[in-house]
């Protein structure tokens, strides 16, 4: 909602109106509704008060029963009005009066909003008013409200409603209902923000001695200042004998010649709603942050990546891939001497542990790659017993988002803060759907490396040799301990070729595994980027926007 200016003299609070209007709408769904429902009110009055005439102001004369308050209102009209009588309640309907007569159909929208029947919106018409010299009350329009201690509920209601609405508050009480408990809570303390556009008056001071009138007054004076209204003026009459009417004649033309009421009061409003505004946007315990971008800090952004590579299980993935990759590597690099039960005990502590007892040749020669989770599964089940997936750890995934809501609401005033701790938990799911998918859709080459056709061929070259020479032993003429020196030289050829090509295959499965960390780790930086880091900067530079606008409203 964007407030719509009367005039130029509300530019001030209307910036803070517009602020105020930004900081709902960015608030919404952070802060509980019922803590935005004043703000949304102020704004709705302010659209409806600068859409009406900006030349009136109203004022309202409120007070206990018994006080006097229509005897005042007859006596700042100069005609009598309002009907003063001595039983209670004396008014029981709202009564105005438009001090220029030609100007009421402006006033009527003004109070048609208050309430006041039309047949009660009457004008003051007098010789003064036909004068060509404008009375300096002109464009007053002064408001006679039921009593506040009514019994009757309408009426409190309608006192109500017109202290939210009125431009200017006027108090009327009297020597015996001053210090009334209900009028000073219920009023007065709650009105602590808008001293700037109220008035009490202290009627009926002919009942009192001469030496006493100063002493009640400055005595009235100190509870309203108890109450919070500092400055507030206190004025002295009586209705009867006119005493004192002069000075709150000239009160009031202050504040209706300026034509600056109707923006004081909403500026008070807005003070009002600031204050309640504050504790649920300002952390007192938090630095104060600077214009900077919103961010979750490097030191919280490692911690995350080393609790999601924890929870996917990164840490053991390069030993998995590498076992898997140097067991196809090393079969096929490996002397067909190793299928000699000897041998095979012989290198039963090294890496041909690789390919176990009962393994499918599948799981050894069969695809060529395939994605992270197949390869970590076949490691942990080579004969394809148990093709259970492997999932992201979810108890250590919430442990790794709870720290992260942690840090990232440490700033934030606990409204706030708990609605992006909901975010980031509520996340959980996605994240590790992500995780998952990212584990599925990575894809390693598991082949066996290109010069394993080469170790073979040596292989069996060798062991050709180790044939030819053990059958030229028995040639005759042919040098017996010569072929058995040349067969065994080709032999221990063969052994020496499949210990240095294992070790290059173990050596290359190694590094294949960190291939595959680097790239689950890229696609963990991702999913750490889309689902918790970006939309955590997007809350906090919202908060940040938040803060802005209401600091705006808060200090004009």
């Amino acid at each position: 909602m964007r407030v719509i200016r009367g005039n130029q003299r509300t530019l001030g609070v209307g910036a803070r109106l517009d602020a105020l209007a930004r900081l709902v709408a960015t608030a919404e769904g952070r802060l509980p509704a019922p803590a935005l429902e004043p703000a949304r009110e102020v704004l709705r009055r302010a659209a409806a008060r600068f859409g009406m005439s900006a030349e009136h102001t109203v004022v309202i004369l409120g007070g206990a029963t018994g006080v006097g308050k229509s005897s005042l209102f007859n006596a700042l009209v100069g005609i009598g009005l309002s009907p003063v009588a001595v039983r209670r309640p004396t008014t029981t309907q709202a009564i105005a009066c438009v001090w220029e007569a030609d100007r009421l159909a402006e006033a009527r929208p003004l109070l048609d909003r208050l309430g006041v029947e039309t047949r009660r919106q009457l004008t003051r018409d007098s010789a003064l008013d036909r004068s060509p010299v404008r009375d300096p009350l002109g464009g007053l329009v002064l408001v006679d409200l039921p009593d506040h201690d009514s019994a009757v509920r309408e009426h409190q209601v309608e006192v109500d409603q017109a202290v939210g609405l009125a431009d200017v508050l006027v108090w009327v009480t009297d020597p015996q209902k001053y210090a009334d408990a209900s009028w000073h809570d219920r009023y007065l303390k709650a009105l602590a923000h808008h001293a700037d556009i109220m008035l009490i008056v202290l009627n009926q001071i002919d009942r009192l001695p001469a030496e006493a009138v100063a002493e009640c007054t400055a005595d009235l004076a100190r509870l309203v200042e108890q109450d919070g209204l500092t400055g507030i003026p206190v004025i002295a009459v009586s209705a009867r004998t006119r005493e004192g009417l002069d000075e709150l004649r000239r009160a009031l033309t202050k504040r209706v010649s300026g034509r600056r009421a109707a923006a004081d009061r909403l500026a008070a409003d807005v003070d009002r709603v600031a204050e309640r505004l504050s504790t649920l946007l300002v952390n007192p315990s938090a630095p104060e942050q600077d214009d900077g971008a919103a961010s979750v800090s490097d030191a919280a952004r490692a911690e995350v990546m080393d609790g999601l590579r924890a929870a996917a299980g990164v840490a053991s993935l390069a030993d998995a891939v590498s076992e898997r990759i140097a067991s196809r590597g090393e079969a096929a690099v490996s002397t067909p001497l190793r299928a000699l039960s000897f041998l095979r005990e012989f290198g039963a502590g090294g890496a041909s542990a690789a390919a176990p007892r009962g393994a499918s040749r599948r799981s050894l020669d069969g695809s060529s790659g395939g994605s992270l989770r197949e390869l970590i599964r076949a490691v942990a089940d080579p004969v394809g017993e148990a093709p259970a997936p492997v999932p992201v750890d979810r108890a250590a995934l919430d442990t790794v988002l709870s720290r992260l809501a942690d840090a990232a609401t440490a700033a934030l005033p606990p409204d706030w803060g708990r609605a992006l701790r909901a975010q980031i938990t509520g996340s959980r799911r996605k994240v590790a759907d992500r995780i998952d998918a990212a584990l599925a859709a990575g894809e390693i080459d598991a082949r066996p490396p290109a010069r394993h056709i080469l170790v073979r061929t040596g292989h069996a070259a060798l062991l050709a040799l180790t044939a030819l020479f053990a059958a030229l032993c028995f040639v005759p003429g042919f040098p017996y301990p010569l072929g058995i020196a040349l067969a065994a030289l080709a032999l221990l050829g063969s052994v020496v070729l499949d210990f240095t090509a294992r070790r290059a295959a173990r050596r290359s499965a190694v590094a294949a595994g960190q291939v595959a960390v680097g790239q689950l780790s890229v696609e963990l930086a991702a999913v750490a980027q889309d689902e918790l880091f970006g939309p955590i900067a997007e809350e906090l530079s919202r908060y940040r926007s938040a803060l802005t606008d209401f600091k705006a409203v808060r200090d004009g």
